[in-house]
């Protein structure tokens, strides 16, 4: 007898084929390959980079430090100046002092009584009443009048010293720059 044999066909892979599927299926993402870092040296540090707000913070501390430094530098040249102008107008003060004396001889010997007309007919020395930095004239008022020049440190200063009233007046046209004069350095 013969046997019949059914025979049927059953597509299958090879095992090499199902052990690459299985392989696939289990194996990890590809990770991006890593360049490989060098070594860093002292110069090769990495560098933080200055954000704004660094830098207006940088700029705001020079800035004050600057006007400081200048402001104070300024303020230093300002009391000098000063300072010397002082000394120039304690200086002034006997030479006021003298034509006010003569200005009241005078004034004594006129069979008036008046004021000189001029400082001329006070019989001093035009020298003292006429240099390159300031010039001395005679108001009719009875006061001593003392005009400064550019020499002087400060142009068109007028100081005037009412002689019987004996105080001192300053007429300055530029008050706002510097070096100003004072009436107080007068009564020292």
């Amino acid at each position: 007898m013969m046997k019949k044999m059914i025979i049927t066909r059953e597509e299958t892979m090879p095992d090499k084929e199902i052990k690459d599927k299985q392989a696939e299926v289990t194996k990890p993402a590809l990770k991006p390959e890593r360049k490989p870092q060098l070594s860093q040296t002292e110069d090769d540090k990495p560098r933080h980079k200055l954000g704004l707000v660094e830098i207006l913070m940088f700029l705001l501390l020079a800035g004050v430090v600057f006007i400081f430094i200048f402001g104070m530098q300024q303020q230093k040249r300002d009391k000098e100046l000063e300072l010397a102008m002082q000394q120039k107008i304690v200086e002034l003060k006997p030479a006021f002092m003298e034509i006010a004396a003569n200005a009241k001889q005078y004034k004594a010997n006129d069979p008036f009584g008046a004021w000189p007309l001029a400082l001329d007919e006070l019989n001093m020395d035009p020298a003292k009443l006429k240099t390159e930095e300031y010039t001395f004239d005679w108001s009719e008022s009875g006061s001593v009048v003392m005009t400064t020049t550019e020499q002087f440190g400060k142009e068109g200063v007028k100081i005037s010293y009412d002689v019987e009233g004996d105080s001192y007046t300053v007429e300055d046209p530029n008050a706002s720059t510097r070096p100003q004069i004072k009436e107080s350095w007068f009564n020292q």
